[in-house]
């Protein structure tokens, strides 16, 4: 028998009102083992064992019709992890392109109807992933389309890690980067310490063609966040991964004597007896880092891996022996 098998709905009106009985010529399969010897058996409710079931038969059945397509949706309500189901309906959306009046119009229905489920379950891996397979397949997509949903999900969690990964996919898909560093720059304002917009910020320039003057106003853009809030460790790896990534790792005198404001002279001090107070540990490891570049500036980068080991970062006192112990040994720029 062919698995493509219809149904008396409309495929072309699948949002219909849910209802058991358009499944009554369906036997459920169960859900559960049934074995005496379970270590711990779930206490399905038997609306949830009754549904599933019918799920499962469907799946097994390779229908694809409008009600089986229903019926993913109150899976999926149940169980958005459900990863079998979101294939199952990924394969029940295909069989409808192939004769829907309008496909564009099918799938960006079918993104709407994600996005309820997205701002219900913010954090589903296979939300996004689905989303992905949808606009794979979508003869016209649009970056526009899936601005809103973005940018409710950042504003309710603007470090939820799966939206800015969907983010990144969707500049890749449509390449346009237009508006991000101003976008990222909207979220530093409201919190500099968000360190998912400052790596955003670093995917957008290592995605694109940035000029050495554009480089030159982001230094002074991380400059005046620095400024802001010297104790920011987002803010200090930034400015090493544009020196990295821009600047062949060379570090000027202009960014050094910078970082230097923020040390209170430590890196001159002759003993580490009574070290003074700083204003950022983070800028003693950035210069320490550079310091450690150069032969003639080592022994100022041991200073000041002494010194964050000894008062400034003490918790990671491992890590500063070992990078001592690595220059000492004659290894440079660690």
């Amino acid at each position: 028998m062919s698995p493509w098998i219809s149904c008396t709905l409309d495929k072309d009106k699948p949002d219909m009102p849910f209802n058991i009985e358009d499944y009554k010529d369906i036997e459920p399969l169960p859900i559960t083992t049934g074995l005496p010897d379970e270590l711990c058996e779930i206490m399905y409710t038997d609306n949830y064992k009754q549904i599933m079931g019918i799920a499962r038969a469907l799946v097994q059945k390779k229908e694809y019709s409008a009600r089986a397509l229903q019926l993913t949706s109150e899976v999926i309500g149940m169980a958005p992890a459900f990863y079998t189901i979101w294939n199952y309906r990924y394969d029940i959306v295909k069989w409808q392109m192939e004769t829907h009046s309008n496909v564009p119009e099918l799938l960006n229905n079918e993104l709407s109807w994600l996005d309820e489920i997205t701002l219900n379950n913010p954090k589903n891996y296979q939300i996004w992933s689905y989303r992905q397979s949808i606009l794979k397949i979508h003869p016209s997509p649009s970056f526009k389309l899936e601005l809103p949903i973005l940018q409710m999900m950042i504003d309710d969690d603007t470090k939820n890690y799966h939206v800015w990964s969907y983010r990144k996919w969707c500049l890749l898909l449509f390449q346009d980067f237009s508006n991000e560093l101003s976008y990222t720059d909207t979220l530093i304002q409201r919190d500099v310490y968000n360190n998912s917009a400052w790596a955003h910020r670093m995917f957008v320039l290592k995605s694109t063609a940035p000029s050495g003057n554009d480089i030159n106003d982001e230094i002074n853009y991380v400059k005046e966040k620095i400024e802001l809030v010297p104790q920011n460790i987002s803010v200090w790896t930034y400015l090493r991964g544009l020196y990295e990534y821009f600047r062949k790792d060379v570090y000027d005198e202009e960014i050094i004597k910078f970082a230097e404001t923020f040390t209170n002279n430590v890196f001159d001090l002759k003993t580490l007896e009574n070290l003074p107070p700083v204003e950022s540990s983070y800028a003693i490891e950035f210069l320490s880092f550079v310091y450690s570049k150069n032969e003639a500036t080592q022994y100022k980068s041991i200073t000041g891996y002494k010194a964050l080991s000894e008062k400034y970062d003490p918790v990671r006192v491992g890590l500063w022996d070992h990078k001592i112990k690595r220059i000492q040994q004659g290894n440079r720029a660690i």
